[in-house]
């Protein structure tokens, strides 16, 4: 081979390197090769803002599992507010007016909890007052100037969705409604304020759907003990010196109707309608707000994520 070729040889060469890595710098930076997500809509949609925070977000990815399965049609429920959520905030399976402000009934009761239980010593003795025990609405058979446990006034007050137990456990201290929305304030939630504790119709004690998936979520991660209360169906307990006895039933008709629930609570009032929140063994909060049935319709939305999602490869 002779120079001039050797020479033009080893130009081209270098001319066909050159070319490869400017390829694949390109490719490199190439801004249509950015993985972007979808708008939300209907489909599975992160919450960026749930409590307690979340580690990942996921978006709307048909490569996460669950995946929507599209030949499933929407679920249309009567409810004026519905949803159904990841534990930890992190998938929307189902939303109907999710934060649309309205009463939530009995559903107050899980906020009077969390404040019972991070304020008060729960082995300490409540005297029953006559204005507790004339409180409006469902009631824990509790008498004038009976001597209870604050826990035993929490279980009764959970499983029995007792106003008469809330608003004893209320009168323990005059600050208790400013703690309430205290806790609104430090879980951020934009659609709550508290005026009672137990729930009663009034036009400043309000929250919404994906508010109240945020206290349930907030109770599982930080007081998994009130799962212990909710998903009790029967149980009995008594004054501290054991003479009164209260028999309890859970309020809540779907605990042992099916194994699909952990543990839930109910709410209603006039005004609120039919109320449910509920945790599913495959780690799902379902909300329904102001439903004619809220025992069938949250049983419709569990039996629709069934099938509306592909849960396994």
């Amino acid at each position: 081979m002779d120079e001039n070729k050797f020479f033009y040889l080893k130009f081209l060469l270098i001319l066909v390197a050159i070319f490869f890595i400017w390829v694949s710098g390109s490719k490199k930076n190439d801004p249509s090769e950015t993985i972007s997500k979808p708008p939300i809509g209907n489909k599975p949609a992160a919450l960026v803002d749930f409590s307690p925070a979340i580690p990942e977000i996921f978006g709307n990815s048909e490569n996460t599992l669950p995946r929507r399965d599209w030949s499933v049609p929407y679920l249309e429920l009567q409810a004026q507010a519905a949803l159904a959520i990841k534990t930890d905030g992190s998938r929307v399976y189902y939303n109907k007016n999710i934060e649309m402000q309205r009463s939530i009934a009995s559903l107050t009761k899980l906020m009077t909890a969390i404040v019972v239980i991070e304020n008060y010593d729960l082995n300490a003795i409540v005297e029953i007052s006559s204005s507790a025990v004339k409180r409006e609405g469902s009631n824990g058979d509790l008498r004038p100037s009976e001597s209870i446990t604050v826990r035993s006034l929490l279980d009764i007050m959970l499983i029995e969705s007792s106003n008469d137990a809330a608003f004893a456990l209320s009168q323990q201290r005059t600050d208790f409604i400013s703690l309430m929305n205290k806790k609104v304030e430090e879980l951020g939630l934009s659609q709550t304020h508290f005026i009672n504790p137990d729930g009663l119709d009034s036009p400043n004690n309000h929250s919404s759907a994906l508010d109240i998936a945020k206290i349930f979520g907030y109770l599982i991660n930080k007081h998994p003990e009130v799962f212990e209360i909710l998903k009790t169906k029967n149980m009995v307990v008594y004054s501290s010196d054991g003479k009164i006895e209260h028999r309890l039933e859970n309020t809540n008709e779907l605990l042992g109707e099916t194994d699909e629930i952990i543990a839930g609570k109910t709410g209603f009032t006039d005004e609120a309608g039919g109320s449910l929140i509920l945790l599913t063994k495959n780690g799902i909060i379902t909300v329904v707000l102001g439903s004619p049935d809220r025992f069938g319709e949250s049983e419709k939305l569990i039996s629709w994520l069934k099938s509306a999602y592909i849960w396994e490869k």
